[in-house]
């Protein structure tokens, strides 16, 4: 799925961390509402997805709950995460559609065409060979089928992205951020056609803004009490430099779409 080297990227207190800032079942900004965004101009209600990435759940339950989805596979490389957004899941109340899997590093485990929606956000960004990736969730996408998700790219190589790659970097973590126009050429060299780009960097770059000013002020003694001075420092500088490479035009965000409409493998 993803070619982190290690299988808990992620403990109690990261997740707890996090979730304070971003919401229950969020390992990053936008939430339901984000959900909703990205599948608004696909139909979810009675289909199968597979939620590539699910962290601790979040959409999993929304792509159910709001959307109407049949069934949802998540997978995550992740096992403290995915021990949570089991939880997350028996809590409201959609075991029963949705089913959770940790899976290693290689080839999607399952069979061709076994989907009729791929659902990733924040996960081609981990992916030293889109190509390959791409091919393998057009593998188990359904002739017909639809690749939706969203994804942060390089924008430009300036001061504010470099720092923000460094960052990444120096915390030992396999961040690969490619341009859009280098991720649509995956899209379209995979076999995926029609792909789509909808720019949501403005919108992130506010929601950015925002988990700096909550950092500081209202959940800054929390963050505190849980993680300590050393931690908090990190975290604060976490969210102010991801802040900084948008609103300095280093880093773009936006939704994707692409449709598999050539049966051929």
């Amino acid at each position: 799925m993803s070619d982190r080297e290690t299988e808990n990227r992620y403990d109690d207190r990261n997740i707890d961390t996090l979730e304070r800032v971003y919401g229950e079942g969020y390992l990053s900004a936008g939430g339901d509402a984000e959900v909703a965004r990205i599948v608004a101009d696909v139909v979810v209600r009675g289909q199968r997805v597979l939620d590539i990435g699910c962290g601790l759940g979040g959409a999993a339950v929304a792509l159910v709950r709001d959307h109407g989805a049949a069934y949802v596979q998540g997978v995550d490389l992740d096992a403290a995460v995915l021990a949570r957004a089991r939880a997350l899941v028996d809590r409201r109340g959609v075991a029963e559609k949705v089913s959770l899997r940790r899976t290693e590093v290689g080839p999607l485990p399952f069979d061709d065409a076994s989907f009729d929606i791929v659902y990733a956000t924040a996960v081609t960004c981990h992916m030293r060979e889109l190509g390959s990736f791409f091919q393998d969730i057009r593998r188990v996408l359904r002739p017909g089928g639809m690749l939706v998700g969203n994804e942060w790219f390089k924008a430009s190589d300036n001061p504010a992205f470099r720092t923000w790659d460094d960052l990444l970097r120096g915390r030992g973590l396999n961040f690969y951020f490619v341009t859009r126009e280098t991720f649509v050429a995956a899209l379209r060299s995979a076999g995926f056609e029609s792909p789509a780009l909808n720019d949501r960097t403005r919108a992130f770059t506010e929601l950015a803004q925002t988990a700096v000013r909550r950092v500081d002020n209202d959940l800054r003694q929390q963050l505190l009490s849980s993680i300590g001075d050393e931690g908090y420092r990190a975290f604060r500088e976490w969210t102010s430099v991801r802040h900084t490479a948008l609103a300095e035009g280093g880093m773009y965000q936006g939704h994707f779409r692409a449709k598999n409409l050539n049966s051929s493998r």
